[in-house]
């Protein structure tokens, strides 16, 4: 699995980021190059948007921001640097399941609404005096329809409006991780990131790591996109190999 990931990284031209204690120069934890645009790259519109707001809100660095904001420095500690990293694969995860989701309802929605119009224009062909009712004594419901079917179809039409509708127990479904093998990858993946085995209690510790705002986007992009990839990958590989379920 962690291999098919890879190679969605290299097809995009992404090298994964190593281990961060050879990225720290003068005392200063700096990612390049910073790859943003092939990261970007990989999503549909909405979906960027929603990761794009995930970004300012975990870093505080806005979407439109400058070269100067991007190279700005700031501190995080150690173990809430960690954090934000596996909470951004799992963000990438749950937008992968959702997206699809979303995608299969919104086509369902518009197969029915194209099934009603057709079963409607039938009925009024059949009937003499369908057109006559139509024009002159059903107008104004068959434009309250219309608003109706628009508003419904907004509803399914934007993703994070979709996202935003979820009650808790469907939002909870979508962001688990379906398979322990996705579970310990993550894990295993984030302590080669991070610090092998021995170094892991170094996790929970609250070293200040100096760094740019422009290295901590490159984390965070990195990590939804590794949690993109992931959905993906447990997906290919459940349908060859049955994966422990989660």
């Amino acid at each position: 699995m962690y291999l098919l990931i890879f190679y969605k990284f290299s097809e995009v031209k992404v090298p994964l980021v190593p281990k961060l204690s050879r990225c720290i120069y003068n005392d200063r934890l700096e990612i390049l190059p910073a790859k943003d645009w092939e990261l970007e790259s990989i999503y549909s519109l909405e979906v960027l948007e929603m990761i794009r707001e995930h970004v300012t809100t975990v870093i505080g660095l806005r979407a439109n921001s400058s070269v100067t904001d991007n190279w700005a420095m700031t501190k995080i500690t150690r173990q809430t640097l960690g954090r934000v990293y596996v909470a951004s694969i799992l963000y990438g995860y749950f937008l992968k399941s959702v997206s699809l989701r979303h995608r299969l309802e919104r086509s369902l929605f518009l197969e029915t609404q194209d099934l009603h119009l057709s079963c409607r224009t039938s009925l009024q062909e059949m009937s003499p005096h369908g057109i006559k009712s139509l024009l002159f004594g059903h107008v104004s419901k068959f434009q309250s329809e219309c608003v109706g079917s628009s508003r419904q179809e907004k509803t399914h039409g934007k993703l994070k409006c979709y996202v935003m509708g979820f009650d808790p127990e469907t939002l909870q479904r979508c962001a688990k991780l379906r398979s322990e093998e996705a579970v310990n990858l993550i894990k295993n993946h984030c302590c080669a990131l991070f610090g092998d085995d021995a170094e892991m209690g170094s996790l929970e510790s609250d070293e200040i790591i100096s760094t740019s705002f422009s290295s901590l986007k490159r984390l965070v992009l990195e990590a939804v996109a590794f949690g993109s990839f992931l959905w993906d990958t447990e997906e290919c590989i459940d349908s060859v190999y049955k994966l422990k379920e989660n």
